[in-house]
């Protein structure tokens, strides 16, 4: 076979394959989505995070998934280089996860789609003691994108203002 035939038979399959990733995934269907009194329970002895991804931003579950723990991992980062010295915050243990799965954005009248994914932890931030817990979990809340929210174990930060 001549190179010329190689290069256009391997331009061609390129072309092909780069067409097939640059299609946008389908949308969540909106026949798939729970609303949000089939979502279980949230234990309040458990720190949770909350993401409500965005459909539009993350069209598998997977993704979904992969922008939360990003997320979150950044967020801590960036609190303990802002509030420890640049200590590393070491959340709790992982109690259960919820999700994530497709659901309608209470939030939105509309109900646009999102993933719902919950992580319960045990309470707390460990790896910067000389700071306080109520100040550590607000830094980092500050660090998240919108649709993550953390709603701390209410036993373990009565006074904390991001309870709802």
């Amino acid at each position: 076979m001549e190179i010329r035939t190689i290069a256009c038979i391997a331009l061609i399959v390129s072309g092909c394959w780069l067409q097939g990733c640059a299609t946008t995934p389908p949308a969540i269907p909106h026949r798939d989505m729970i609303v949000a009194s089939e979502i279980p329970p949230a234990d309040p002895a458990l720190d949770q995070y909350i993401a409500q991804v965005p459909g539009a931003i993350a069209q598998t579950a997977t993704v979904a998934r992969a922008m939360t723990h990003i997320s979150l991992g950044r967020a801590r980062d960036l609190a303990g280089q802002q509030l420890c010295e640049g200590g590393r915050l070491i959340p709790g243990e992982v109690v259960s996860v919820t999700g994530p799965f497709p659901a309608a954005d209470p939030d939105d009248a509309d109900g646009s789609p999102v993933w719902y994914y919950r992580i319960s932890q045990q309470p707390g931030l460990r790896g910067c003691p000389e700071v306080d817990e109520t100040r550590l979990m607000q830094a980092m809340q500050g660090n998240l994108p919108p649709w993550i929210r953390i709603e701390p174990a209410r036993a373990a930060y009565p006074a904390l203002g991001l309870l709802k």
